[in-house]
Formats: C-alpha cells, structure tokens, sequence
C-alpha cells in the first residue's frame, strides 16, 4: 500500500500490510525524522516485523528499505538516490534489479513516465510469480493533491492496462493540471486556462470534418 504526502515523502508498506506503517511512518517523516530513523521507530515498535516489509523516502531524497526475514521468497529489495524497488513472492531478484536498471535508465523521463517504466520491466523479468493482478502509481509534487494518481485492479493484464490509462491521463488530464489552484492562490491560473482553451478548440477544430459549400 503506497502512503505519500507532498513535501513530505512516502513509504510503501507490503507483505503480511500494516497499515500503521504507512501511516506512522509519514507522521515521523513530517515531524523531521528521516527515512532511516522513521524505519528504525517503526520496525522496533511493530511485533510482526519479521512478515513485513517497507520502504521509506523523505523529503530530502533519503531513502530506506525492509524486508522481514519470514516475507514470502523471494522477497528482497535494491535502493539508489531517492528510489527504492523492493517485492515479495516474486520470481527472482532479476525482478527487482530490472525495475533498477529501468529507473535509472530513465533519468530524463518524468518521475510517473519512471515508475511506468520500472513496473514494465520489472513484469517483463518474471514479476510476482502467483501472476498479475493490479497496479497503480502516485505521484505528488508541491500541492496536496496529486500530480498523477492512477490504479487498474482486478484486471487479466495490469500493467498493460495502466500503460493505456496513463496515455490518457497525459492528454485528457495533464494539461488541466497547469491550471489548478495553488495552496497559496486560489485563483485559478488564467494564463494556462487561455492555453488550454486554445489547445482543446485547436484539436476539436482538427477532428470535425470542414463543411463545404455547394
């Protein structure tokens, strides 16, 4: 289960869930603790932490993972510079150093593009070896809402599906987004509200057959 807040970080809690992980964990996160002493406090306070795992991400891009010595194998996880991949029951530890090497590798990409590619590959190396059923990504940025907030569940082929959904989340959604209210102004930004305007009239205007007189 995936727990972000903006400005703050996010923690994704698995394995046998304890919610409270998530949800404590972004608690020490905002009081200024990092991410490795917020995984200290909440492994020490957790009687199950053997079935769990968890990884956590501040807001300075510190980063911690956890992985109960009884999760289902193969459980494991890798880390880097303000990213984490960690699974359980998954066909191998293949798994997760392809959704690394997919991560890294697209450095350039928006973070939601990122995530996308690191959950295909991942897929690709074997993913979860009970098969598939869902997947989702969340992003935030600096508002409390989220930037990009997406999930397919109970679904034949997820991952695939989540592709589709994001493509049309980046041109139905997207360009709305410019023109949201900030926390500090809520006055709609007329500027990209102009813009938009322009782009969806401009597109209709491409997509409605010209009217020819006889």
């Amino acid at each position: 289960m995936p727990y972000v807040r903006a400005g703050v970080g996010a923690v994704a809690s698995q394995s046998f869930v304890n919610p409270y992980l998530g949800i404590d964990g972004l608690s020490l996160l905002q009081d200024g603790a990092s991410a490795a002493e917020a995984m200290d406090r909440l492994i020490a306070s957790d009687n199950g932490r053997n079935l769990r795992q968890a990884a956590l991400i501040d807001q300075r891009g510190g980063v911690a993972a956890y992985t109960g010595s009884q999760c289902i194998a193969w459980a494991g996880h890798v880390s880097g510079e303000g990213y984490v991949c960690l699974g359980n029951i998954l066909t191998g530890e293949t798994v997760v150093q392809a959704m690394r090497r997919a991560f890294e590798d697209s450095s350039a990409e928006d973070l939601s593009e990122r995530l996308l590619l690191a959950l295909e590959a991942g897929q690709d190396a074997g993913g979860d070896r009970r098969g598939r059923q869902s997947a989702g990504i969340v992003v935030v940025a600096e508002e409390e809402y989220p930037l990009c907030d997406l999930r397919v569940d109970d679904h034949e082929d997820p991952i695939p599906e989540l592709r589709r959904v994001y493509q049309v989340y980046k041109e139905e959604e997207l360009p709305f987004l410019r023109m949201m209210p900030r926390r500090t102004d809520f006055t709609p930004h007329w500027d990209e509200v102009g813009r938009v305007h322009d782009e969806v009239m401009s597109t209709l205007e491409s997509e409605v057959p010209a009217v020819k007189e006889s």
